[in-house]
């Protein structure tokens, strides 16, 4: 893997995998379809790493006009879920252009793993599904990564962790819906660690990662003092489908973690 195009490449998950492939010194080629809300917030995470020379943000006619030869594509379903953002999914959208029968390189996308439970919304979850479906049927080197409740610096207020960090500084919005799912949760730089290991091997498939841990997202939460949502269903059975599970090895304790989540939502809010 030479050169990768991320999609939403200042989303949560997506801006964290980027760092860490330029920390690889990989070639990163960005593009923001759906501007986000905080103009602050993306000024910030362009400060962070524009002035990496591997970087450089594009247009997405740009990508559709050039795919280049060993680049990677990487998309995150995930944070357009955690963004309200799942429509853009839709056929008749712009990123559902993203990848076109041109492209027969591999692609990797991101998806929450509530969907393989009974806990998703119906709409969310068909739009979704038809977009993974469309894909399957193109020439493409496929490789999906569900992924549980992800934590750490640079989580939005759509996570019930980052509302109560800001509710403690008095600053919490609430939420919408309760959208991620609580039997499990990992810290975003063991989760990205995992997942460039994933892309890295080039095997397609469908990959679920996971703590290993019992009451991860629970243990999270007490040390936040959250109590568990009784309306969650995201523990109910998957539906059938041929996943291969990978555990991610935790880097730091939880309060270590969340303690550096709290630390930087302070910076960013004083």
């Amino acid at each position: 893997m030479d050169k990768v195009v991320i999609a939403e490449v200042f989303d949560f998950v997506t801006f964290h995998v980027c760092k860490a492939l330029l920390d690889k010194g990989i070639e990163v080629r960005g593009v923001q379809i759906e501007a986000e809300e905080n103009e602050e917030i993306l000024m910030e995470k362009k400060l962070e790493i524009g002035r990496n020379s591997n970087f450089t943000e594009v247009k997405l006619e740009e990508i559709l006009m050039e795919y280049r030869q060993n680049e990677a594509i990487i998309l995150s379903v995930y944070d357009l879920y955690m963004r309200y953002k799942e429509n853009l999914l839709r056929n008749e959208c712009r990123i559902s252009k993203f990848i076109h029968e041109d492209f027969q390189g591999q692609f990797v996308m991101l998806v929450p793993s509530k969907i393989l439970t009974n806990g998703m919304e119906s709409d969310a979850k068909a739009d979704i599904i038809d977009f993974i479906n469309r894909i399957k049927k193109m020439n493409v080197t496929i490789q999906i990564l569900y992924l549980p409740t992800i934590y750490g610096p640079w989580q939005p207020d759509t996570f019930l962790f980052q509302q109560s960090i800001l509710k403690g500084m008095d600053m919490g919005k609430g939420l919408r819906r309760l959208r991620e799912q609580t039997n499990d949760a990992l810290f975003i730089e063991d989760a990205v660690e995992s997942i460039l290991e994933t892309i890295e091997k080039k095997i397609p498939g469908n990959y679920l990662l996971q703590s290993g841990k019992k009451d991860q997202w629970d243990l999270c939460a007490e040390f936040l003092g959250i109590k568990k949502p009784i309306t969650d269903h995201s523990a109910e059975e998957r539906v059938e489908e041929e996943i291969i599970s990978l555990t991610v090895k935790s880097s730091i304790p939880i309060s270590e973690a969340l303690t550096k989540q709290m630390d930087h939502t302070r910076r960013l809010n004083r």
